[in-house]
């Protein structure tokens, strides 16, 4: 079994690994993405090296998990997915070979919970989009509690991405990728709900900080 050092925080992230389905899709998306959205990504070196980490999006298109996985050209990522998009035999099968799991957002689902667990114990890299659904707004929905569950469980670093733009041909987008989120003090004490609604915060407001404020909804009155 190949060995993985630990870091003080997280897994040594795995030898770049490829797999054709996912190597296929990407480069096609990549080109898509230049001609059609004129898509920049700046940031990429705020991930860190040599470990695997948590990626966290904003959620408002379909196209988001491929969007969030070009940020990370040195490895690809699993992902969770909504358990309907499984439920087609071919385009389930097709979504297992890009390494997306199925996950019931109706309810607590542990066993996604700990899919997305062992992804990160055995050297990969996790993406999420913390709102748990598509926001239809701009802005971006309240955090839900299990993405910083697993965040802190993990003991990986969480690095935020603000996908900014709707997708329109020929209107360019732009996708920023922040600084690790602090959690060092978090998960120096007891985890329960504080540290898990602290840590949601913390990642709300790194979006807030990338976004110029644009992901926050308008303030009411």
């Amino acid at each position: 079994m190949e060995s993985k050092r630990k870091d003080e925080q997280g897994v040594a992230k795995k030898k770049p690994r490829r797999t054709l389905i996912y190597t296929v899709v990407m480069a096609l998306y990549a080109i898509l993405v230049k001609v059609v959205f004129f898509m920049r990504i700046e940031g990429r070196e705020n991930i860190p090296k040599g470990k695997n980490v948590v990626l966290m999006g904003n959620h408002q298109c379909i196209l988001d998990p491929l969007t969030l996985a070009l940020c990370t050209p040195d490895r690809e990522i699993h992902f969770m997915g909504k358990k309907e998009l499984f439920q087609n035999r071919l385009f389930g099968w097709v979504l297992r070979k890009v390494h997306a799991f199925p996950v019931d957002r109706g309810n607590i689902d542990m066993g996604a919970v700990r899919t997305a667990m062992n992804v990160l114990k055995d050297g990969d890299t996790l993406g999420i989009f913390p709102e748990g659904t598509r926001s239809r707004t701009g802005h971006m929905l309240p955090l839900l509690g299990g993405a910083s569950m697993i965040a802190l469980k993990s003991g990986c670093d969480v690095v935020p991405v603000y996908i900014d733009g709707r997708y329109k041909p020929f209107r360019r987008m732009k996708v920023y990728i922040g600084r690790s989120v602090a959690m060092d003090d978090l998960r120096a004490g007891r985890m329960g709900r504080e540290s898990v609604d602290a840590l949601a915060e913390r990642i709300q407001a790194s979006f807030s900080e990338l976004s110029g404020g644009k992901s926050l909804p308008p303030a009411e009155g």
